[in-house]
């Protein structure tokens, strides 16, 4: 907390006492939006409605992959990769590891993925076509019911294999 009001003169008590109720009223601010935005996030989570192609974003906007993401969040190779799917849902503490992770706030996970496609833009000019092809894959938009309904039972879920598309 500044005990200075200009350069070479001191804040009168008043003053300092003013300055640092604003500061505890801004952090208890934060605090509570944080904490608002974890309740709703709760909430949409028990809904289901995590998008399994925000999963996937985010960890491509941080550049992770592989085993160490998913012991990063707490669980086994391949799970992540299984999120990102669509097959099987995260645990809350999960979830939250994963935001904690990629640094990315609770709300991005629970927006749904636009429906444009790179080929669509002037992208097309400036990428190479094994990218335009990534960039305009189909995103997975919602998990399957019976992985949701697991991990909100607190069950062990083991996912029916999914053929992998090559592209």
């Amino acid at each position: 907390m500044r005990t200075w009001a200009a350069p070479g003169v001191r804040a009168d008590p008043a003053e300092r006492e003013r300055r640092r109720r604003s500061i505890l009223a801004r952090r208890n601010r934060d605090a509570l939006t944080a904490w608002l935005s974890a309740e709703e996030g709760l909430r949409m989570w028990q809904a289901g409605r995590l998008v399994p192609d925000r999963i996937t974003a985010a960890l491509d906007m941080n550049g992770l992959e592989g085993p160490q993401v998913d012991i990063d969040c707490g669980t086994t190779e391949p799970d992540v990769d299984h999120w990102e799917l669509g097959i099987k849902y995260p645990t809350w503490e999960q979830f939250l590891a994963l935001c904690r992770l990629t640094a990315t706030p609770i709300s991005f996970f629970f927006r749904e993925p636009s429906d444009l496609r790179a080929s669509e833009t002037s992208l097309v000019y400036h990428l190479p076509a094994k990218v335009l092809r990534e960039l305009d894959r189909t995103p997975v938009t919602a998990f399957t019911r019976e992985a949701i309904a697991a991990t909100l039972a607190g069950r062990d879920y083991t996912p029916v294999p999914v053929q992998a598309t090559l592209w």
